[in-house]
């Protein structure tokens, strides 16, 4: 029995639980111990929702790792899963017939979930002096579903095994769930008022500091930590950087961020708190406060949950990280901007080069539709001042002259790549600076939004019986090594970074298909040089046009007008903007909430 804070948990060797992990095992060449289902925050049901994560009661039994629920999911409005094929009418009712059937990584979940997993070297239970480099990572899923283990035992997301085999058994891996959905990321001034907005970086933070102050017990070194994130949880990475401020210490070093993502939000006393008024009315507490909310039923929040994400338009969020005044001052591309984030070590930054179709509405064929669509996602003063014609002028419909898109979809998918993807990989570039980041883009077909995971942990011994075995087999003899070959390349970078702080360290010089140097960027120019391209055949450096300086400009230029022009903005931190002019005080209903 190993005593990891105040809980005992049984040590398990990863060879004495399954024949699947066993083969792992062998084919990696380690011997490892995975401590499943740590709590690491109390419940945070009744008075604890909407607040920050309290420690967990002391607990004197043996946990054996059985218990832990995910959070409670939902899905995501109109997901588009036939790609490009959903843009004519039959293709589009077929996609939302698709899109809207229930699968389980939707479903389910409890409200006592803050648990985290580790993985661990069986040589650092031995010699705990050894202090090994840990990654802690944090999981997408758009805000509102994902959890540690999604899709286990069948696929292996997000077991630490393939990624602690290419360090050679050199670190831990840690992965913890968070509360999504309306449960993590409520917002407003209600919310600010009276509970906790971005309850769920909060979670994230709490996980991070269990790792601060008990991943020494097993071999870990507390000041080597990198946080590593896809899509919402490489949002969430961006987000715990900019922190009040960028004065709170995120409790990492240096991280890894792939494909980071959110919908910007920023209306805190509008269209911010409309959600959660909507929300209490669903939930059967319309205009009684969060004191109603914290003592309803875990059914009415549930059903209130996959509501308030159900109905906003297809490719949209109802909630997810969100300025409140305090631990997010405003939307983080200002901050970054504006010099106001952690000093931190260095970064690796990636996106795929197909982000935004799998969100792109099939329904949007005409110029008007598309009008209503920015209108749904920015309404209110955003009309008024001109800012939505903004857009619509810097995104030209196919009719117009000079327009680079063929089709409506083609416009959709560039707004949304823009404003919710690739351009953050840009902000974060151009803060953080040239020398301290490594930039990447995954382009292996169908280079979609979430398709690097397969690589990120990819094991091809996860299970004997699993699809990726029979996935395996219909691909061999051609694509299967190839795809292996990509993977335990990808691994490599990963593992190097992790630990010595440089992606070249250990990459795989001798493999299938061969790793290139990966240099710092440069991204004085219009597109971001230097960048390391995976693709279909192997590995190699291209000039990066899915984030342009031109577009991320524009979008730095409209957040800090929405901001300045809502009156949002921190004191001293206004970022100069030509879209629209402000008039008055910029930071006239700039109030910190109750995040700090």
């Amino acid at each position: 029995m190993l005593r990891i804070g105040r809980q005992a948990i049984t040590r398990r060797r990863t060879c004495e639980s399954t024949p699947a992990q066993i083969r792992v095992v062998a084919f990696a060449h380690i011997l490892s111990y995975t401590f499943k289902n740590i709590r690491y925050a109390a419940p945070p049901v009744g008075n604890l929702r909407w607040a920050k994560p309290a420690p967990p009661l002391v607990n004197t039994t043996l946990q054996d790792g059985s218990y832990g629920h995910a959070c409670v999911q939902s899905s995501v409005n109109g997901l588009n899963v036939l790609g490009s094929g959903n843009q004519s009418p039959v293709g589009a009712a077929i996609n939302q017939f698709l899109g809207g059937v229930p699968i389980p990584l939707f479903s389910g979940g409890d409200e006592d979930c803050l648990f985290l997993d580790v993985y661990v070297p069986g040589k650092a239970l031995k010699n705990p002096s050894l202090k090994l480099p840990v990654v802690v990572w944090i999981y997408g899923g758009a805000y509102v579903f994902g959890s540690k283990d999604t899709l286990q035992p069948e696929l292996p997301f997000y077991d630490g095994s393939g990624l602690m085999g290419a360090a050679s058994n050199g670190i831990i891996f840690v992965a913890m769930n968070y509360r999504l959905g309306a449960y993590g990321f409520l917002a407003g001034t209600t919310m600010e008022r009276d509970g906790l907005p971005n309850a769920g970086l909060w979670d994230q933070r709490a996980a991070f500091q269990w790792v601060k102050d008990h991943i020494s017990l097993v071999g870990g070194d507390p000041s080597r930590v990198t946080a590593m994130g896809e899509s919402a949880g490489a949002g969430s990475v961006m987000h715990h950087l900019v922190a009040q401020g960028g004065k709170l210490d995120p409790l990492f070093s240096k991280a890894i961020l792939q494909s980071p993502a959110f919908q910007m939000m920023w209306d805190r006393a509008g269209t911010v708190q409309a959600v959660f008024d909507d929300f209490a009315s669903l939930a059967g507490c319309q205009g009684q406060g969060l004191a109603c909310l914290r003592a309803a039923s875990p059914a009415a929040i549930a059903k209130a949950n996959t509501a308030i994400n159900s109905q906003v338009a297809p490719g949209s969020f109802a909630v997810g990280p969100t300025p409140d005044g305090s631990f997010i001052r405003q939307i983080p591309a200002l901050e970054l901007a504006t010099g106001n984030f952690w000093p931190i070590q260095s970064l690796v930054l990636s996106h795929c080069a197909q982000e935004s179709i799998l969100f792109v509405s099939g329904a949007i064929q005409t110029d008007t539709q598309f009008n209503s669509f920015l209108t749904s996602i920015f309404p209110n003063y955003t009309i008024a001042a001109g800012i939505n014609a903004k857009v619509t002028s810097f995104y030209l419909p196919p009719s117009a002259k000079g327009t680079p898109y063929k089709t409506q979809s083609d416009r959709v998918g560039a707004f949304l790549r823009d404003s919710c993807f690739t351009c953050n990989v840009r902000h974060l570039t151009e803060a953080v600076g040239d020398a301290k980041v490594w930039n990447m883009q995954y382009s292996v077909t169908p280079g979609w939004h979430g398709t690097d995971l397969v690589p990120t942990f990819y094991n091809p011994a996860f299970t004997a019986d699993s699809f990726l075995e029979d996935l395996a087999t219909l691909m061999v003899p051609v694509v299967g090594p190839l795809v292996a070959g990509i993977s335990v390349a990808l691994q490599s970078y990963f593992a190097g970074y992790v630990t010595t702080g440089d992606p070249n360290s250990v990459r795989k010089i001798w493999n299938l298909p061969p790793t290139v140097r990966w240099d710092h960027p440069n991204s004085k120019g219009e597109m971001i040089t230097g960048v390391v391209n995976v693709g279909n055949w192997g590995f190699g450096t291209v000039s990066d046009d899915q984030n342009k300086k031109g577009a991320c400009d524009f979008w730095r230029g409209f957040a800090a007008a929405v901001t300045a022009m809502g009156g949002y903005s921190p004191p001293g931190t206004v970022v100069a903007q030509g879209l629209v002019a402000v008039t008055g005080d910029a930071s006239a209903r700039y109030v910190g909430g109750n995040g700090g």
